[in-house]
């Protein structure tokens, strides 16, 4: 068995597709290519992969991360070009990584890289807003919903253009098991503690994703 890591993406086409959508076209485009792809034992064998993030509804990426197995060693183009060709449109593999030796845990993945686009009255004061100590909004948890200050998970925020109705941002924030935070988490804060401003959100593409602030592999 030869382990591989998968970087995609998916475009405006299907980026209100579920992630169990998503992994059903997955699984189809395994069954169409002619990769030897590792497969559980069982009833209903699928193939044996691991998902770094599922990534949210609405969001556009070109930053996803997957493990695979194959049952031979195979070309990394090869790989690439071959699940191109059987996944639908909008969904594009970019990289292929043969592991060998080297062990990647996608748990890892602490933060993430987004672009978002926001419909608002005035822009934002992206560096006024950076420096509260504290940002308090709700937060839904499995528990229900709760006070939670999501300062500590805003690494970087940068004002990217305003054009008069909307105002575009760079942000990195936590993603992962620990915590997630949702981009439209961040744009809720800044209605809260910008005042004039009065975001709506209206769009999100996840740029990166990373390990400590490195790529994933």
């Amino acid at each position: 068995m030869s382990n591989y890591i998968l970087k995609y993406g998916r475009d405006e086409r299907v980026k209100y597709i579920s992630h169990l959508d998503f992994m059903r076209c997955f699984h189809r485009a395994v069954r169409r290519s002619s990769l030897n792809f590792v497969f559980s034992q069982g009833f209903n064998p699928h193939p044996v992969m691991t998902v770094a993030q599922p990534l949210p509804v609405g969001v556009t990426s070109e930053s996803e991360y997957m493990k695979v197995g194959f049952e031979t060693e195979l070309d990394c183009d090869a790989v690439v070009s071959e699940l191109n060709r059987c996944m639908p449109p909008g969904f594009t593999v970019y990289k292929a990584y043969r592991l060998n030796a080297k062990e990647v845990d996608l748990t890892k993945i602490d933060r993430a890289e987004y672009i978002t686009e926001t419909e608002c009255a005035a822009a934002a004061d992206v560096e006024a807003f950076m420096s509260n100590a504290e940002l308090i909004v709700p937060k839904k948890t499995k528990s229900g919903v709760k006070d939670s200050d999501i300062r500590p998970h805003i690494f970087e925020l940068e004002d990217l253009g305003f054009d008069g109705s909307t105002q575009k941002l760079r942000m990195i924030v936590s993603c992962g098991s620990v915590y997630n935070l949702k981009p439209e988490t961040v744009i809720e804060a800044i209605g809260k503690y910008c005042p004039g401003a009065d975001p709506g959100f209206t769009a999100a593409h996840k740029h990166r994703m990373m390990i400590g602030g490195k790529d994933p592999i």
